[in-house]
């Protein structure tokens, strides 16, 4: 997806909520933004978040969930930490014949460094033949697994909440099979 299209879907995100008929023109006007581009799009805004299906003029199709996503465990292949949930709405899942992106958002009421120890235990235990960064600094910790073979990344970041705890992002890349 360009960046074109990406900033379209956020900004068409936060039109959701306004109403069917300025809905309908947001979607429409999506569209015709991808098709003077060269490619095709359909999007949807129905559904309370934003899906969105392109295809660019060489006919490569790429799909971006926001707002509705669904995102498990198993997606990320990486546990939530323990008693968090991902936050209504703060997901998003992008396909291409590439790869598969996954974003998500939890929230806990524990400090930042005990987080980030949970998550280090989890990424270091699967980083054999894996590389595996870490920076931290005051009370954010940024956690990076990568395997340069399957092309998969996993990103954790984590951060102290506004108000008590830490919000963590997890970002997991997950490159597509080569044939």
């Amino acid at each position: 997806m360009t960046k074109c299209a990406m900033a379209m879907a956020i900004t068409v995100l936060g039109l959701v909520g306004c109403g069917k008929a300025v809905e309908k023109v947001a979607e429409k006007a999506a569209e015709s933004q991808m098709e003077k581009g060269g490619g095709q799009a359909k999007v949807d805004l129905s559904s309370g978040g934003i899906k969105m299906t392109t295809t660019d003029a060489s006919g490569k199709t790429t799909q971006f969930e926001m707002g509705t996503a669904k995102v498990s465990e198993a997606d990320i292949g990486l546990s939530f930490y323990p008693g968090t949930q991902p936050r209504e709405g703060e997901a998003s899942r992008m396909s291409s014949p590439e790869s598969t992106t996954y974003t998500v958002m939890l929230h806990s009421d524990d400090a930042p460094d005990k987080v980030a120890g949970f998550y280090r235990e989890k990424l270091k235990a699967q980083a054999e033949g894996r590389q595996y960064m870490e920076s931290s600094g005051g009370d954010s910790h940024t956690l990076m697994l990568s395997d340069e073979k399957t092309k998969h990344v996993t990103q954790v970041m984590i951060a102290k909440a506004e108000k008590q705890g830490s919000d963590i992002q997890i970002v997991a890349n997950r490159g597509a099979a080569k044939q």
